[in-house]
């Protein structure tokens, strides 16, 4: 079963290179694999220590103590929720018709497996594009550069800042690891196909946010 039609393998041809950093790495074995999939490694994030909050779906989120209070957390809790629904939906867009099914099995099953930490290193610097000031920290990738957010290459972790800007992008690109690592689907890029995906604002106030105004509430 091929995952992405010759199509979509245009459109990614045509969209820029996703940035990931790479990093640490745990394997696990997918239940119910065909002898192919039995030698496919399976990369699963450290939903473990350190995990002091996890949304409705499911996702385990180190927050680094950076939502004080009931209200903030739960509105966190929320727009990482509402940044999956959005990934979700992208991602059932992008498969053709004959492989909706087994993604669709699959899908609910992401969220457990995702890891967010919300990055501490952070502080406020000056978007190159839009000049708005904006969270973000030190990448490990590229000396002297600053992102917003960032994924392990090999396991489902993404790591974000507290106004979780760049989340979705990144969250997509760990959901092209799970389903390349769970079939014989050849993988897309996930990360770039829906790199459009919207930005969703706190139910308070977080700025500073670098695209605040143009948020969904």
């Amino acid at each position: 079963m091929r995952f992405a039609a010759s199509a979509v393998v245009a459109i990614l041809a045509a969209l820029l290179t996703g940035c990931a950093a790479g990093g640490q790495k745990s394997a696990a074995d997918s239940s119910g694999a065909s002898s192919s999939q039995a030698q496919r490694e399976v990369y699963l994030a450290p939903n473990g220590v350190g995990f002091d909050l996890i949304t409705p779906d499911g996702i385990h989120v180190k927050t680094n103590d950076q939502y004080k209070t009931s209200e903030q957390r739960h509105s966190a809790s929320a727009a990482i929720d509402r940044y999956w629904s959005s990934v979700k939906d992208c991602t059932l867009q992008m498969v053709p018709p004959g492989d909706t099914l087994i993604v669709q099995k699959l899908l609910p099953e992401f969220p457990s497996h995702l890891s967010i930490e919300i990055s501490d290193n952070w502080q406020i610097v000056e978007g190159h594009v839009t000049h708005r000031k904006q969270q973000a920290f030190p990448s490990l990738r590229k000396p002297g550069a600053f992102i917003t957010a960032t994924r392990e290459e090999d396991s489902l972790m993404v790591e974000v800042v507290p106004e979780l800007n760049g989340l979705g992008r990144q969250m997509a690109g760990a959901v092209n690891i799970w389903l390349s690592g769970h079939t014989d689907a050849t993988s897309t890029d996930l990360s770039n196909v829906c790199a459009a995906l919207p930005c969703y604002r706190f139910r308070y106030d977080n700025a500073p946010s670098q695209a605040w105004e143009n948020c969904t509430d």
